[in-house]
């Protein structure tokens, strides 16, 4: 609708032009018609259209004739195109045009320097009304487009004295939900967006509740700058909404449940340049990632999206850069990302959540990587009202990094015997216990640095690091048709943890046959594995292993492997049922949608043996006019729980505690309704 509403402005601000004094003045003087193309090379409005996709060519070079001819013709062109509605015609085009338009055919010449009306009917005929203009398809929801930026393109709501450009948007949502069942447990138990089931016990029941949530407000600004003499458009974004944490401020904790805070989602700027045929960009700072986001699901429910049922998407700090080649409307855009590594760890502190943010990533000393591949082309080109298909590819890599000190392990138990206790420090839950256990003597290891007998912690005296992989591919596509709209995604990939997939896992430490001697407890609060493969305890004392001659080597660091997606259909139920463009019936629009989201069963028994949750989601959306809009949303999300699979290849069935009682899986009926007003 954005789209929309900038043809809508510029259409405006061309008639304006037309008739001022002087837009003429490029264009043969005479009411000769023009040869054909004559207008196009001359007007830089039509070549404004033609780039944009609004025109083609062809249709640019059949605009020709008088200024006044051209108008009409073009209004004609852009109501047939179901941009224009009705009244948007009758309010531009003059009176006889509006009679001219509606002329199918005539077997009157009409020679230069005549009256169109009078030449090709009777002055005296009727005017015929012009048939309503066409409800527009359902257009998915595209984070990333990849629309050409064009210098001065952009109808601004602010212009700065520095030569910027800005344009406001966002919106408010109030909604009321009612859940059956939570998350469970005391961090997840009541939170007002849904995530997938059994993180926690629920307690006796399964946990249902009310939540009504006011904290949905969304802004953004678009700047451009137009610098004199330039070949670059330069234009950029900065967004943020209130959908992040509550405070925990002394002035405002027993209110806190209604003060959220703002946070940012997009900040970035973007440079533009055309290189022959093809258009270079380059984009700096933080958008959506190439991996996996250039399809999201048309949910009412935006604070979680679908986090862990197969949505998959990601805001990153990026340097992004690419081309895109046409010919005609098939468009290729090829791209590439450099991006911050980065892991979700599940084990950082609060402390470290607000100093960093995350670790690993960042301490493997490497970027992340990411590509995408994007086609987009109209299924038909006689489609009124209709966005094009889009089919995408994208993959991502980027390494982690643990990092366990020279440290001994703290005891897990400590007795105060004075005050103040001096160890405190250890014990407190919100910092993890960093280093080597040294509570096993571990015995004939040849790479033991003090001869027969170490701790762990006399392995590794500077120290030691284990890195691990995080690989992920997408399949993306968007396929508008007049009467549904597909969406789709499929992913695969490890360590998705970041990205919302793999129910939430990150990675697990593999001993891979090794025989424990102890854990390490890196930077980030990881727990790490160690071993040797001859180890064994037989006739030694207690809290002794005898590595019989095979050294002490860390674990592996093996990532959760898993897939998803989603598919989504959305009904324009009023352009089926041919409503009246014009009347209250023309804002209906019904959506279904199944999302899934798996870890690998295997991997999951290691985790939070999570192995599956769906999502099965159903709305009815009215649009009431161009800001608001009301919705009721019923979500159906289902978690089964991974079956372990034993030593011996036994596969036994795992259960986790829900409603009181052990259970296989567990579901939630999530019922959300309310308006979203758009601005």
């Amino acid at each position: 609708m954005q789209v929309r509403k900038a043809i809508f402005v510029t259409l405006v601000a061309m008639s304006l032009v037309i008739t001022t004094p002087g837009f003429a003045e490029n264009i043969p003087a005479s009411s000769t018609p023009a040869p054909a193309g004559a207008a196009v090379a001359a007007d830089p409005l039509l070549q404004l259209l033609v780039s944009k996709g609004v025109l083609n060519a062809d249709e640019a070079k059949s605009l020709t004739g008088t200024p006044s001819e051209q108008r009409t013709r073009l209004l004609e062109l852009l109501r047939q195109k179901g941009i224009l509605s009705a009244s948007d015609y009758e309010a531009l085009a003059p009176a006889s045009a509006q009679v001219a338009s509606n002329l199918v055919a005539s077997t009157t010449p009409i020679l230069p320097g005549s009256n169109l009306v009078q030449s090709a009917t009777p002055k005296d005929a009727p005017a015929t009304p012009p048939p309503p203009t066409i409800i527009p398809a359902f257009t998915p929801v595209r984070a990333l487009p990849i629309d050409v930026g064009k210098q001065g393109g952009m109808i601004p709501d602010l212009k700065l004295g520095s030569g910027v450009n800005m344009k406001v948007y966002g919106f408010f949502k109030a909604s009321a939900v009612d859940d059956t069942a939570s998350s469970g447990g005391a961090t997840f138990g009541s939170q007002d967006w849904p995530l997938p089931l059994l993180l926690a016990d629920t307690g006796p029941t399964s946990d249902p509740q009310f939540h009504l949530k006011a904290r949905s407000f969304r802004i953004g600004t678009q700047v451009e700058w137009v610098p004199k003499n330039s070949d670059f458009v330069i234009t950029g974004r900065m967004e943020a909404d209130y959908e992040g944490d509550y405070t925990d401020v002394s002035n405002r904790n027993i209110s806190s449940v209604r003060s959220n805070q703002l946070s940012l989602r997009l900040a970035y700027m973007r440079l533009d340049h055309r290189i022959g045929d093809a258009n270079w960009f380059a984009e700096f700072g933080q958008d959506w990632s190439l991996l996996g986001s250039s399809t999201l699901p048309n949910l009412f429910e935006t604070t979680g999206l679908g986090v862990g049922m197969g949505s998959l998407y990601e805001r990153i700090p990026q340097f992004r850069t690419g081309f895109q080649f046409h010919s005609g409307e098939f468009k290729v855009q090829p791209e590439f990302a450099i991006v911050l590594p980065a892991e979700g760890s599940s084990a950082l502190t609060t402390d470290q959540h607000l100093r960093f943010g995350d670790r690993a990533g960042a301490e493997s000393d490497q970027p992340g990587i990411e590509s995408r591949v994007v086609f987009q082309f109209p299924l038909n080109k006689d489609w009124r009202g209709v966005a094009p298909a889009q089919f995408i590819v994208s993959g991502h890599h980027a390494r982690m990094n643990e990092i366990i000190p020279h440290a001994a392990q703290a005891p897990t138990s400590v007795t105060c015997t004075a005050l103040p206790c001096t160890v405190s420090l250890f014990t407190n839950p919100a910092v993890p216990n960093i280093g080597f256990t040294t509570t096993t003597t571990i015995l004939n290891a040849p790479n033991c640095p003090e001869g027969t007998s170490c701790n762990l912690e006399q392995f590794y005296p500077v120290g030691t690091q284990v890195g691990d992989p995080q690989n992920i591919f997408s399949l993306e596509a968007q396929v508008p048709t007049p009467w549904v709209t597909l969406v789709t995604k499929y992913y695969h990939g490890n360590n998705m943890r970041f990205f919302f997939g793999g129910q939430l896992n990150d990675v697990w430490s593999n001993l891979n046959g090794l025989f424990s001697v102890g854990n390490g407890i890196s930077y980030s609060g990881r727990s790490i594995s160690f071993g040797c493969a001859d180890g064994t305890t037989t006739g030694q004392p207690a809290n002794t292993v005898d590595c019989q001659g095979s050294p002490v080597e860390s674990s592996l660091l093996s990532p959760f492997a898993g897939s998803g997606g989603f598919l989504e259909l959305d009904f324009p139920l009023s352009r089926i049922f041919r409503a009246n463009p014009e009347g209250h019936n023309s804002g209906w629009l019904l959506h279904a949608q199944w999302g899934t989201d798996r870890a690998k069963y295997s991997d999951a028994q290691h985790g939070n043996h999570l192995g599956r949750t769906d999502l099965d989601t159903a709305s009815l959306s009215y649009r009431l006019n161009r800001w608001v809009t009301f919705t009721h949303e019923v979500s159906y999300i289902v978690t089964f729980t991974a079956n372990d699979h034993e030593a011996d290849g036994a596969i036994v069935r795992h259960a986790l505690p829900f409603a009181g009682k052990p259970v296989y899986q567990a579901h939630n009926w999530r019922n959300e309704f309310g308006p979203i007003f758009t601005f």
